[in-house]
């Protein structure tokens, strides 16, 4: 399986409702990517509990293919 990141993009949310939202760790809340996987184009999303804020491209590949793993062993 070939893996390349495409595009990610950081989602912030503020834990107290009401109160702005900031770009810091305590605010981080989700990350966008889009990878390229087998030569087909595929949006991912991962909460803050399943990587970090401060994730590497590696990192990233990682847990996209731990995600497809666990799909493609449900669909057997």
């Amino acid at each position: 399986m070939t893996i390349e990141i495409v595009k990610t993009s950081i989602q912030f949310k503020n834990p107290i409702i009401g109160k702005p939202t900031l770009a810091i760790e305590e605010h981080y809340y989700a990350r966008r990517i889009t990878a390229i996987v087998d030569g087909l184009e595929r949006p991912f999303r991962f909460m803050a509990s399943e990587i970090a804020l401060d994730a590497t491209e590696e990192d990233m590949i990682e847990v996209i293919e731990i995600q497809l793993n666990k799909i493609q062993s449900s669909t057997h």
